[in-house]
């Protein structure tokens, strides 16, 4: 089968692989979408970063690696113990795979987890290939092919609501912004206003997503609409980006109210500029939220009946 293979920095080649099989307890799916994200094109330009060059502790693999961690397909074949009539079902792929025996996984915390494998990303191959092979465990049936590549991105934003509210209750009149609107900046945006607040702003420096973020009923709002201390909630998605005049996550401070919550979920691969004794003197948080956890899943079903879709 044909993949692309990342090699390392600047280094992705279109190769012929060996088509996968199915071991027992997994299936092969058919891949048919499959998303690029902004942390692959850190990657590419400047990894590899997460993507692993030694053997990893869980699967063994390293690169050359088949990356993209958003993506689905059609089920053509399972391997041994798996439900037969799962063939020709489509699905989304849940590329977060843990080991299930650390502190973090025996207390729901499998993002966290010791030995974490992320198809496409760490320790697994991804979805730019014609065939990828998961566990049975890590898909998800999807009925509406143009949702297979944001069921990732959709737990990603169920995530930082699970973050936030563990340290302060959420008040269903909160101003919302998030920072960057590619598919997990508007997926992340889409989950808040669906589920906490209809008050959700999101902003891009490329005109062309903000467009479109505001056809997905998002309220796009520009540079030079925002004001300092603004919003109750500042979700910052958009990470490294070499378009930028300065990081999403130093830009995010100006626009939160004092003593309220930046949510960091883009990627920084760089030292960023700042001065802790302005944070201090506003009580300004910063917390992180990594990828998503396997309870969250069960979410999916609600959210997305609920985006109507």
């Amino acid at each position: 089968m044909k993949a692309l293979l990342y090699k390392g920095r600047r280094n992705i080649q279109l190769s012929e692989v060996e088509k996968p099989t199915p071991k027992a307890g997994q299936v092969l799916i058919k891949v048919s979408d499959a998303g690029l994200s902004q942390t692959q094109v850190n990657e590419f330009l400047e990894g590899p970063l997460l993507i692993n060059k030694e053997p990893h502790p869980l699967t063994g693999k390293s690169i050359p690696l088949i990356p993209s961690q958003e993506y689905g397909g059609v089920i053509e074949e399972v391997g041994e113990g798996v439900d037969p009539s799962l063939v020709g079902k489509q699905v989304a792929v849940l590329p977060l795979v843990s080991c299930g025996e650390c502190i973090y996984c025996k207390t729901g915390r499998e993002n966290l987890c010791d030995k974490i494998a992320y198809h496409g990303l760490v320790g697994l191959d991804g979805g730019f290939a014609e065939y990828s092979v998961v566990n049975v465990e890590n898909i998800y049936p999807v009925e509406d092919r143009t949702l297979l590549t944001f069921i990732e991105p959709l737990l990603v934003g169920l995530n930082t609501i699970d973050v936030y509210t563990k340290i302060k209750k959420v008040d269903k009149n909160s101003k919302v912004l998030v920072l960057g609107a590619g598919a997990v900046g508007v997926s992340v945006a889409s989950v808040w206003q669906t589920l906490i607040t209809r008050d959700v702003y999101i902003n891009d420096i490329l005109e062309t997503r903000m467009e479109k973020a505001e056809k997905s009923g998002l309220k796009a709002v520009s540079k030079d609409e925002l004001k300092k201390e603004q919003f109750d909630i500042v979700i910052d998605v958009a990470g490294d980006s070499p378009l930028a005049e300065k990081p999403a996550l130093i830009e995010a401070i100006d626009y939160l109210k004092k003593d309220e919550i930046i949510i960091n979920v883009g990627g920084y691969f760089h030292k960023v500029p700042f001065i802790p004794v302005f944070a201090t003197l506003t009580q300004k948080k910063v917390i992180p939220s990594m990828a998503y956890t396997k309870k969250l899943v069960k979410n999916l079903d609600y959210l997305i009946n609920r985006l109507n879709i």
